[in-house]
Order: structure tokens, then sequence, then C-alpha cells
């Protein structure tokens, strides 16, 4: 036992540490994006009371992310890597809750499960962001775990973590809402169970919940006035109009393994997956239940929670569409169901390993892992960041406009800058931190023939088709142009 963990406790922070040195160094690398300039510009210099109460309700102003790039910037001044700082910690705390979640499993199990949680790049560059979208998935890992083990030992301290944890990641992201209302029906849920079925005795709702009286009152008070204005004042379109497989599950697989589209039989194929691997679990978690197994009840926490939460977040996600009209969740705002659904299949997993199959579920969990490792290093990229990498050029963009303006006509002020839509914030972000006075802020408007420079994608120069311009720079990555116009009309 201790050699199992000596070796795992060097192989898993190994690991780890290597993900964090990149993502870090891409942090500090990488060009700030369209939503994190944007909150940084609306958000982030309002007072702190107005952040918390969410007064500008718009859902780019994730409030833990806002309040934590404020605090960030005051300590370490503003730069990349200090608004990106708190995702980066958050990174630590995800990676340390993904191997606390298996470390009782044998060596091969948990390395291969860490990596699955651990290496898919488009779930590992949003902790590389000023976003609150890896906030969110770091604090919901850190509030599955306590939760699965309140029922196991010190549950309220456990149970303290869980709402303390759960809160934290609501404000990161306010779809983590659906995950903490599901644990709190699974707690009463198998608490009931338990009662009825273990212990023959009546379930009474008040006892069994006097744990959570107190923190869910503070959850709700500090929770009623931000996620009130958000249901009042926003559209929560989150992307998806058709289904929550079409639209949830298709883009959530296309997300997490990079590929544009799935063709409708391998599309059918991970339906299947997907589908068969939750309800057959389900099935098997009913029929051992009813067969009086209760040891598998009382050992197997984790499994039947992250099961019961799947389906529980899917059965919320489809309700809200059909009577709020809500949109379901695509890409960024569904990522928190990929670790989890990771977490379930681990569990699993873990389950049928220590009955039988030992041997080939740890070849085949560690040969993925090794798999999913194998396609972070491939795809992993220093610039280009999650769904915004048209934004991947627009520093060094404004590197090279400033440089060409301190050669040419450095006594010139109220530089005009004509750009797509796209590059406002970021540009606006990088004119305000890096306090460039003669460039005037950028603006959404039109693009207009008059402006000194522009900044633009190639297929718009049919709109300067009358301007003589100059090229300064081109990005091929991003297919944009930065040019001057020599006479303005």
């Amino acid at each position: 036992m201790i050699e199992k963990l000596s070796k795992t406790n060097i192989i898993i922070p190994t690991i780890g540490s290597l993900i964090l040195i990149f993502i870090s160094i891409k942090a500090y690398n990488s060009s700030f994006t369209h939503d994190e300039s944007y909150s940084y510009l609306r958000y982030v210099h309002i007072s702190f009371m107005d952040i918390i109460t969410h007064k500008n309700s718009y859902t780019n102003n994730h409030l833990l992310n806002s309040l934590l790039m404020k605090f960030s910037e005051q300590v370490f001044g503003t730069s990349e890597i200090s608004l990106r700082l708190p995702n980066l910690i958050l990174l630590v705390i995800y990676m340390s809750y993904s191997y606390l979640l298996f470390r009782e499993a044998n060596q091969v199990f948990t390395i291969g499960i860490f990596l699955l949680l651990c290496s898919n790049n488009a779930l590992i560059d949003l902790f590389g962001l000023a976003r609150g979208y890896g906030l969110s998935c770091g604090f919901m890992l850190m509030s599955l775990y306590h939760f699965i083990h309140s029922f196991y030992n010190e549950k309220v301290k456990n149970m303290l973590l869980f709402h303390l944890s759960g809160l934290l990641a609501i404000l990161s992201s306010f779809t983590l809402l659906d995950f903490y209302i599901s644990l709190l029906l699974i707690y009463n849920l198998i608490t009931f169970v338990e009662s009825k079925l273990i212990t023959n005795g009546n379930y009474n709702f008040l006892r069994a919940n006097k744990v959570n009286i107190i923190p869910l009152l503070a959850v709700i008070i500090l929770l009623y006035n931000p996620v009130s204005r958000v249901i009042s004042f926003n559209n929560l379109d989150f992307g998806g109009k058709l289904g929550f497989y079409n639209d949830t599950i298709k883009q959530l697989i296309c997300y997490t393994f990079h590929c544009d589209d799935l063709s409708p039989l391998l599309f059918f194929i991970t339906q299947i997956i997907f589908t068969g691997i939750v309800l057959v679990t389900f099935n098997m978690i009913i029929r051992l239940i009813l067969q009086g197994n209760f040891t598998f009840f009382r050992e197997q926490k984790g499994l039947i929670i992250s099961n019961l939460l799947i389906i529980f977040i899917s059965l919320e996600l489809v309700f809200q569409h059909i009577l709020f009209k809500t949109d379901y969740p695509i890409l960024r705002f569904s990522i928190f169901l990929f670790p989890l659904f990771i977490v379930h299949f681990g569990f699993l997993l873990m389950y049928f390993s220590k009955n039988q199959f030992k041997k080939p579920i740890n070849i085949t969990l560690l040969s993925l892992g090794t798999i999913s490792c194998i396609s972070f290093i491939i795809k992993a990229d220093f610039h280009s960041c999650a769904e915004w990498g048209y934004d991947m050029e627009t520093k060094n963009m404004l590197i090279q406009l400033e440089e060409f303006h301190d050669k040419t006509e450095k006594e010139t002020m109220d530089v005009t800058l004509g750009i797509n839509w796209l590059f406002e914030p970021t540009i606006n972000f990088y004119r305000q931190s890096k306090n460039l006075k003669w460039l005037r802020e950028v603006d959404r408007n039109p693009i207009s023939k008059t402006k000194d420079y522009y900044y633009i994608f190639k297929d718009q120069l049919s709109q300067l088709d009358s301007v003589n311009y100059q090229v300064i720079a081109e990005f091929k990555k991003v297919n944009t142009i930065l040019i001057k116009n020599n006479k303005p009309n």
C-alpha cells in the first residue's frame, strides 16, 4: 500500500505540474480574448457590491471571476497572467480533487482516470482564461467530493464544504445551479432510502436536513438577488434550441474532441454509448437495492450519486427548456458535464474492478488516458484560446501598430482604428491597460472609409475598395490584416 501510494504521489503531481506549467505559459503569452476583455472593461472597476448583487446583470458577468479579477489586479497589476491567476489556482484545486475522488483505487486506475479528467484541451484551456468556467469546474469537483464523503465521515464538515464550494461554483457560472439543486435532491433521496430500507425507520425531512438548513439559507440569501436579476433581465440564450441530445450532447462531444460535426451514424453511436452507460448503471443500482444488497448501497455512494447527478441535471435542462423556454447549454456552457461524466464512468469502472475484470479495466482505462494525453499534446496551442481563436493575434497586432505609429508618426494623437466588431473589447482592453493614449477607443460601428488604420479579416477588404492603403502586417493564423489608410476620405 505504501509503495503504491508513493508511486502515485510522484506520477500524479508530475503530470499535474506539467499541465499547470503549460497552461500558465499559455495564460502569460496568449492574447486576452473577447469575453475576458468585456468583463474587465465592464465589471472589474465597479464596486464590490455592484458586482456581487449583479447590478449589471448581463450573463457575461461571472460574479466570482469579476471579483477575483478585481482583487488580483489590485495586488499584482494589470497583465494577462495576473487577471487569469484565479483560474490557474482553481486548476490546482480541480486536479487535486480529480485525484482525491479516486485515490482509493489501484495505482494504474487512479493515473488513468486522472489523465482522462485533466488532459482535455477544451476543458484545460478554460483554466487559462479570466472567465468563470474554469472556476466553476474546480469548485464543482470540490463540492462533489465533499458531498460524497459526507455519507462516510465528518458529515457536518463535509456538508459545509459542499455548500460553500457549491455556492462558489454557482457564483462562477450560474449553470452550476442545476448541479447544486440536483445534489440537494439526491441527498434527500439517499437519506430516504437509508431510513426506509436499511434502518427501517421513519423518514423525517426536517431532521434529515438539519445539517443543510443554515448553509442553504445562506446560499439562498446570497444568490437570490443575482439569480433573480439574471432570470428577469436575460434571455439565457445558451445557443441550443433543438433538443438535449442534438444540442447539449452533440455539441459537447464536438467541443471536447475538436470535431466540426458528427455524422448521423457517429452521433447515433455516441447517443447509444452515453445513454447506455447512464441508464444501464441506473438499472443496476435499482436492481441491487431492490434485491437487498445494502452493502453495495453503503459502499458505492460515488457511483450512485454520480449516476443520479447526470440523470437529474439532464432532466432539469429538459424541463427548464419546456417550462421557461431557456436554451439548452452548448459548448463552453455545457463543459461542466464532461468531468461529471468522466467521474461517473470512473466510479462505474472502479466498482467492476473491485469485483472482477480488474486487469482489463486497468489496461483499458490507462490506454484511454494515454490516448487523451497524446491528443492533448498534439493539439496543445500556446496562442489560440477555446472559442476565441480569432483574438489570438489581437495583442500582436497592437504591438505592431504601436511600433509603426512610433516609427512613422509618433507625434500624431487621436488615431482612429476601424475594426471588425469581434475585436472591439480586446483592443480597448489593451488600449486601456497599456495606456495607448494616442489611439482613440474603437467601437462596433460598421466599417467606414475614414479611419486612419484598419484591423479586419481579409475578406472584408472589399468594403474598402476605394481606399488607398498600405499593408502593415498580415496574420495568417486568423486570416486578418492590419493596414494604414494613406488617403482618408
